[in-house]
């Protein structure tokens, strides 16, 4: 209990309001702090006795509280009234927590918005709760400084988006470190998906290309190339006119890393395709023949486990009949036990009529039990098999099951690579047509 004061007690303090140009909310803050500080105050009598309750309950634990039964519970009952005041009171307390913490936030904008951003990030680290939305805040006030390196600090601690990146790189771009800014272009375009920030980085990629670009990323332009190709396959069936330009920049791109002719280039572009295209169709026969491997292997499996069931089902059978003979002896043993308490009880001049009914009644019951086991022998030695039986049906049926689903288990198998030979048929038709749309 008394480290919950010196957590709550903390909090007051941390949000304690420093003076700023804003009365009215300084002024909400310090009224609810008051109220808080007003509440723990409340708190801190139940506490105590809640303390002393549950010191005082625990000595009568174990033998020494064996008739206390009275002062037990009435503890309990104080204990419970207690508890259930000082959670209201931490209900209370968090409520007003929270309220504080909002108020905060909304103090915090408005420095912002006035432009006093050192004030502004003060308030927002005050907020308990840093989620994205908080820590986009004091980004921007940083940002808003010029401190860039600060600013690209709390963007990358955020969720890893494409817009968050694009941040971090107009953060870079104003703080003349071209080189990051370019890497975190890359990190957004690749690979593409053709979202509203790509288009941005796409944009700014070419923008922000300087001097020395090409001794920190020698493949630039063959990167950029293949984003380019990538957008082209994006747009190819909704706008193939958009698609064919976008090709045509990719080739353009391929000709300033090496200074060959345009159409060369896009038909060694063309020649990779289809090559990717041929070792998908490779991979794809190697992986139909491991497939097949696969489902004899899993065919080999359950013709395994069927031979142990069946072992298993012979060895219950050789074991079956001493089973039987085991419940034979078991019975007769009972019997045997229940005549002799007969006996002992019939000598015994303090036995009560009840107890030599009840011993009657014990041989009696033996006596019908070993007649059944004699009778139903077959029964007892079925129902010892049966779980053998069983597991020898269940391994067939599992065998079965395999032969039915042969195909549907291999072209599972095969799924990926025939999906992977499928793109790649896909994507060297679209490039041959946008080969031959430009050149």
């Amino acid at each position: 209990m008394k480290s919950n004061n010196i957590i709550k007690t903390a909090l007051v303090l941390t949000l304690a309001a420093s003076t700023c140009g804003f009365a009215a909310n300084e002024s909400d803050i310090e009224n609810l702090e008051k109220k808080l500080i007003f509440i723990e105050n409340q708190m801190f009598t139940p506490e105590l006795r809640l303390d002393d309750l549950q010191k005082e309950r625990s000595q009568y634990d174990g033998i020494s509280g064996w008739f206390k039964g009275s002062k037990k519970k009435a503890l309990d009952a104080e204990i419970e009234k207690q508890e259930s005041e000082v959670n209201k009171l931490s209900t209370d307390m968090n409520k007003i927590s929270t309220e504080i913490q909002s108020m905060v936030f909304e103090v915090a904008k408005t420095f912002e918005a006035k432009g006093n951003y050192d004030k502004a990030i003060e308030y927002y680290l005050k907020v308990s709760n840093r989620t994205d939305t908080v820590r986009a805040r004091i980004a921007a006030c940083y940002k808003s400084k010029k401190d860039y390196q600060q600013a690209i600090k709390w963007l990358l601690d955020m969720t890893r988006t494409d817009a968050n990146l694009l941040e971090v790189v107009d953060c870079y771009h104003l703080d003349n470190c071209p080189k990051q800014a370019i890497h975190w272009l890359f990190e957004i375009l690749e690979p593409f998906q053709s979202n509203g920030a790509e288009k941005t980085a796409l944009k700014l990629i070419e923008e922000y290309k300087y001097s020395n670009i090409l001794s920190d990323y020698p493949d630039y332009y063959v990167r950029l190339s293949d984003i380019y190709i990538q957008k082209a396959f994006a747009n190819y069936k909704n706008n193939t006119n958009t698609a064919t330009a976008d090709y045509k920049k990719a080739v353009e791109l391929r000709c300033q890393e090496n200074n060959e002719a345009a159409s060369t280039v896009s038909m060694k572009i063309v020649n990779a395709y289809q090559t990717k295209y041929t070792e998908a169709l490779e991979i794809l026969n190697r992986q139909k023949e491991a497939a097949e491997r696969n489902y004899q292997d899993k065919l080999r499996n359950a013709e395994n486990e069927i031979d142990e069931a069946e072992r298993r089902l012979r060895r219950a059978i050789g074991d079956s009949e001493r089973h039987y003979m085991d419940v034979v002896r078991n019975a007769d043993m009972a019997l045997k036990r229940a005549e002799d308490h007969l006996r002992k009880v019939e000598s015994d001049p303090q036995a009560t009529p009840q107890q030599k009914d009840s011993a009657r009644r014990s041989v009696e019951n033996a006596r019908r039990e070993i007649d059944r086991v004699r009778r139903e022998k077959p029964r007892i030695i079925h129902d010892y098999l049966r779980p053998y039986e069983n597991r020898v049906r269940e391994a067939k049926e599992e065998k079965d099951k395999l032969v039915r689903d042969r195909n549907n288990i291999i072209e599972k198998y095969i799924a990926p690579y025939k999906k992977a030979a499928s793109d790649a048929k896909n994507l060297t038709s679209i490039i041959k047509s946008l080969h031959n749309a430009n050149f």
